[in-house]
């Protein structure tokens, strides 16, 4: 075939991946990102025969000559080498199926690049391609307008990084554009700037007006007329002055009632969370200098690393697999290595951008000279935008393909004024290699081959797993156990690299509702527990350090020995499994409150008493003000029948802890009616109601407290619900209903 034919077909393919963005099978577990990547990686594998016999066949095709290119090759093998040193081999190289951000599938995005590179060699080509993304863009800034900030892509950060990419395309697009057709690209502007702020992420904001600053410094260091130099170069002074001048303001209750302005300040919560992750990176270096833990294994540093203080600022989204800043994530999991390689491709973009200034003139001035000029330094505000925003997030494959995309371009605009500065051809003559049309057959069936190999192996069958995995998961939810796990058995016989997550969800919907077992027939119980129990011990040998793996372990081990209580030797395995694996998953986190909580319970379940104590103890002494912690403690306490169990229930409904057992609940409910406790036991009440409980007598109680503190509404409201669940109790309710309304129903003399 000739050039051409290829190149179209890789420009196609191409311009076909940027649509896996809208992309969103419900049926994927993690559907926001498998739907996509698992899309994108298929695409990309099918070009790659394609691209192979192009540059091979015509050599005038092979990639442009660019430093970029070396600087993403090396950060890959750096990458590459991390996996093969790093804790994790498969989640460094595979990735999980929550991010599919592993050495494999980022190298999909190269292959991408190397697309773009080969096949976008003209003005025309790279107007369709960004003209497909930014139209992409809007298409999924309206679905963000009309719906949730998250969109098709699931994450609001991921949503601004997109949007923050596209909208300076849309900017390169308007310089290439005649002023009357001009207007499709500010309306499009004016709506990805409105999904843009509805996604409201931090790092994208600030990344954002950093880069516009920065780009009106450039507009005014590169412009040929004085007047306009100093015009913006005063602009960016005083823009700078009132940005300082607007932040030394925080404390001002002005600011402080401004939910845009706050949530830009260093004190919001998921900030400092952040820098307590970054902090304990920093202390952890040390330990892995040079190639880190292994890409991808951010999470044992900060399991290693915790800080249990990280409970003041969250209670919820308490593990970290990614250190939520691109710089610090390299250096803690590639090491000092994977870090020099990452910023080498900055490095050498700065190189390629500044020969292409020079090439075209290094100054704003009228002409084609100009505009690329102008388009140059476009490019290094979206650059310096993309690595702002990556200082509080990290990649996904929005932001993967708008950084490949960006550097592409800036490849093909230093080339581009190569190419006029040398008066070189640009329609050269094609330069067939010795290829003949039976090697060129050969060549690409055997590629083919190959690829279709990969295709099926690490797409198409974790694609399968996935949708089976969901299937079991609906069906356990329906309450078909049996059903349920005969398709898990069905997911994880394709044996994937990717198992690992759908593994997990089994895990955790057992760990959730332990009584699951008892849905089996009883021939079956034996034979599926011992399944669940190998399918996490799979899961375990990928990390046996992993804190939150052995926390898991330990609770389904533990759940298993109370299956097999009858049996000695049974419940003596299982529960000796369950105790080993808390205590390294405390080994592995020492400073997490709640390892403590799970390896508590299972030295209780051994009737270890003194060890159980001794561990809840420990968990107070690492964050008193955990709000669980009196709430685990008032349950061993009411368990040994011991006085200290009231003062921690109270200290438990004062901070609205929840762990609380019911049994527990019902020794303080007691003692709080006898002692006329009457605040306590209105907040015991609403605590039972809040966990779905279907007691009439609990909602006629709760009734009773919220009316005693005066409580009206909810008064009503709790007897409404008493008479819903037990219509027999309706005359009752309408006399309590009755009774209320009299006693707040001014008399005559009253009025």
């Amino acid at each position: 075939m000739p050039a051409k034919i290829y190149q179209r077909i890789l420009q196609a393919g191409v311009l076909v991946s940027l649509g896996v963005i809208l992309l969103l099978f419900s049926n994927l577990l993690f559907p926001y990102i498998s739907s996509k990547q698992l899309s994108f990686n298929i695409l990309m594998e099918l070009l790659l025969p394609f691209w192979l016999v192009l540059v091979w066949k015509f050599p005038n095709f092979r990639p442009q000559r660019s430093l970029i290119t070396w600087g993403l090759l090396a950060y890959l093998v750096a990458i590459l080498i991390s996996a093969f040193t790093g804790v994790d081999f498969n989640l460094s190289f595979w990735g999980d199926v929550e991010r599919l951000l592993g050495f494999f599938h980022i190298t999909h995005f190269f292959l991408f690049y190397l697309y773009l590179v080969t096949a976008f060699r003209e003005k025309a080509d790279w107007y369709i391609l960004l003209g497909a993304s930014v139209l992409l863009a809007v298409i999924e800034a309206i679905i963000v307008i009309s719906g949730a900030a998250i969109g098709t892509i699931g994450n609001t950060a991921y949503v601004s990084g997109y949007m923050l990419f596209n909208l300076y395309f849309a900017v390169l697009l308007i310089l290439k554009t005649p002023w009357r057709w001009q207007a499709p690209f500010y309306i499009g502007i004016v709506l990805m700037l409105i999904a843009f702020f509805k996604a409201d992420t931090s790092g994208a904001v600030l990344g954002l007006f950093a880069s516009l600053l920065f780009l009106l410094f450039l507009f005014g260091f590169f412009a040929a007329a004085k007047r306009v130099r100093r015009g913006s170069i005063a602009v960016f002074v005083l823009g700078i002055l009132l940005i300082v001048a607007l932040f030394s303001q925080y404390n001002q209750p002005w600011f402080q009632s401004n939910d845009f302005l706050k949530d830009l300040s260093v004190n919001k919560p998921s900030f400092q969370t952040r820098r307590l992750s970054w902090e304990g990176a920093a202390r952890d270096f040390h330990l892995h200098p040079w190639l880190g833990t292994g890409f991808g294994n951010y999470a044992i540093i900060f399991d290693r690393q915790f800080d249990p203080t990280f409970f003041n600022y969250a209670l919820t989204e308490t593990y970290f697999d990614r250190a939520h800043n691109n710089l610090i994530d390299i250096a803690s999991t590639t090491g000092v290595i994977g870090l020099l390689t990452y910023l080498s491709i900055f490095a050498f973009a700065i190189r390629e951008w500044l020969r292409a200034l020079r090439l075209s003139g290094g100054r704003i001035q009228a002409g084609a000279d100009g505009k690329r000029v102008i388009s140059l330094l476009v490019l290094a505000a979206l650059l310096l935008a993309y690595f702002i925003q990556n200082l509080a997030v990290f990649d996904s494959l929005a932001t993967y393909m708008g950084l490949m995309i960006a550097l592409a371009y800036l490849v093909f605009l230093g080339h581009q004024a190569k190419q006029e500065q040398t008066e070189e051809n640009q329609e050269e003559e094609e330069k067939e290699a010795s290829l003949s049309p039976l090697k060129e057959f050969i060549l690409l069936g055997f590629s083919f081959m190959a690829v279709i190999f990969v295709v099926l192996a690490f797409n198409i069958r974790p694609w399968m797993m996935l949708t089976r995995v969901i299937t079991a998961y609906s069906e356990m939810a329906a309450g078909n156990a049996s059903s349920s796990f005969l398709a898990y058995r069905q997911a994880f016989a394709l044996n994937t690299p990717l198992d690992r997550d759908g593994r997990t969800i089994l895990v955790n919907t057992i760990i959730n509702n332990p009584t699951i077992f008892t849905y089996l027939p009883a021939s079956n119980i034996d034979e599926n527990i011992k399944y669940s129990v190998a399918m996490m011990e799979k899961n375990l040998k990928y990390n046996p350090v992993d804190s939150l793996a052995q926390m898991q372990a330990a609770q389904l081990y533990d759940i298993a020995s109370r299956y097999y209580s009858e049996q000695p030797s049974s419940f003596k395995t299982y529960s000796d499994k369950a105790l080993a694996a808390a205590e390294q998953a405390v080994a592995s986190s020492p400073r997490r409150v709640p390892t403590y909580f799970v390896l508590a319970q299972i030295q209780a379940n051994r009737g270890d008493l003194a060890k159980t104590e001794s561990s809840l103890l420990t968990a107070e002494s690492l964050l008193p003000s955990y709000p669980e912690t009196p709430c685990q403690l008032a349950n061993y306490y009411a368990l040994k029948s011991d006085a200290r169990f009231q003062e921690n229930l109270d200290r438990c409904l004062d901070s609205q802890g929840n762990s609380v057992s019911p049994v527990t609940l019902e020794k303080g409910l007691k003692y709080y009616q006898d002692n006329n406790k009457t605040e306590y036991l209105l907040r015991a009440y609403r605590l039972l109601a809040a966990r779905g409980s279907e007691d009439p007598l609990l909602y006629v109680n709760l009734a009773k407290a919220e009316l005693a503190v005066g409580n009206l509404e909810a008064a009503l409201d709790a007897a409404v619900k008493a008479a819903d669940i037990d219509p027999t109790l309706r005359p009752a309710v309408q006399a309590f209903l009755q009774s209320i309304q009299n006693t707040t129903t001014p008399t005559s003399t009253e009025q």
